[in-house]
């Protein structure tokens, strides 16, 4: 019973590290697309585009960085009871 316990607690970690690319991946392509259409709709080329590009990406390291600090603190949680 204990190593399926330690088998669960090993997926979830890695499915919630799995999010730290996505997350990236998904605020870079959202801001990047904003962007696109407001310089689209605006004609402000490629000044909108830049700005939005450089503003997901951020998000998305700002999303990474606070994942991998929800899963060191579960991490640091599980050792505290074993």
């Amino acid at each position: 019973m204990l190593f399926k316990k330690r088998d669960s607690v090993v997926w979830q970690t890695l499915s919630k590290a799995s999010l730290i690319g996505i997350h990236l991946v998904s605020c870079t392509f959202v801001g990047l697309l904003i962007g696109y259409y407001l310089d689209k709709w605006l004609g402000t080329k490629p000044w909108l585009l830049i700005a939005f590009l450089i503003f997901g990406i951020a998000a998305g390291f700002k999303n990474m960085y606070l994942e991998t600090k929800k899963i060191q603190e579960a991490d640091k949680k599980g050792e505290d009871h074993s």
